[in-house]
């Protein structure tokens, strides 16, 4: 049976695949003309390192845009690409492709800005900076630890597949405790708890609780869960003196996990010098 609209149809499809090998052609054409070359890295990373201070942060938008770490190089540091938060950081310096913004800087009002071919450095003021006066992730090294634990802070992949710098903690059946000596007190204890990704990715096992004890006496802590909302929390450290301050990480149900733990003291809000 002769079907004229059934051949048609079949033209017109047939039709249709040298226009998308075509426009296939064209988005591979363009696509790498939409990449920075190398020499526009190297010169918004030299504009950048020319300004850039101590407790300055720089992002890169969108944040997959792994040529422009390996092209910005020591102006991003470790702790800086494995960061919780921006509480820490005076500026923050974003480096924009095809205008692009990073989470960082929504709302914020630009500063200045300068353009290197398809790279625009962007640069912003953030909030005032948190008084940091004891960072725990620095002394791990000298920390008592019990039940294991290691001695230099790690990169840990959340379970949004992000980096984060944590101390690490491989919790089994016993619990893991951290000491640290003479940490300043009265201020506020803050930081994060972090289930890796890859013992969290089937959701297995209870929450992961955290105890926090000042010279023997407990003064708080916290539970992590997995694929839980990454929140920070707060602990007030008592007194005025250094002190011993004792951290005591468990899985709950006994079950083995990958934990990582970022904490520090910092000066409470409005708090004198």
């Amino acid at each position: 049976m002769d079907r004229p609209g059934f051949r048609v149809r079949m033209v017109w499809l047939w039709g249709l695949v040298p226009a998308i090998a075509l426009a296939e052609m064209v988005m591979q054409w363009r696509i790498p003309r939409q990449e920075p070359s190398s020499d526009e890295w190297k010169a918004a990373a030299r504009a950048i390192g020319a300004e850039k201070g101590v407790n300055d942060l720089v992002v890169t938008a969108p944040a997959w845009a792994t040529q422009g770490r390996m092209s910005l190089g020591a102006l991003v540091p470790v702790a800086d690409f494995g960061r919780f938060d921006t509480t820490r950081y005076d500026r923050v310096f974003e480096v924009s492709l095809n205008g692009a913004r990073a989470p960082e800087t929504e709302g914020l009002p630009v500063e200045s800005e300068e353009s290197f071919g398809r790279i625009a450095v962007r640069r912003y003021r953030l909030s005032p900076r948190a008084t940091v006066l004891y960072d725990f992730m620095q002394h791990l090294g000298e920390a008592h630890r019990e039940n294991g634990g290691y001695t230099n802070p790690v990169l840990m992949i959340d379970h949004w597949f992000n980096p984060r710098f944590v101390m690490p903690v491989p919790l089994k059946r016993r619990t893991v405790a951290l000491t640290f000596e003479n940490v300043p007190t009265g201020g506020v204890l803050r930081g994060y708890g972090l289930i890796g990704y890859r013992s969290g990715r089937f959701n297995k096992g209870g929450p992961v609780s955290l105890r926090v004890f000042v010279d023997g006496a407990h003064v708080g802590g916290a539970s992590f869960r997995n694929f839980g909302p990454l929140e920070p929390f707060e602990l007030a450290l008592p007194g005025r003196q250094p002190a011993t301050v004792r951290f005591e990480v468990s899985a709950v149900d006994n079950l083995s996990r990958e934990f990582g733990l970022a904490a520090d003291v910092r000066r409470k809000p409005g708090a004198a010098p």
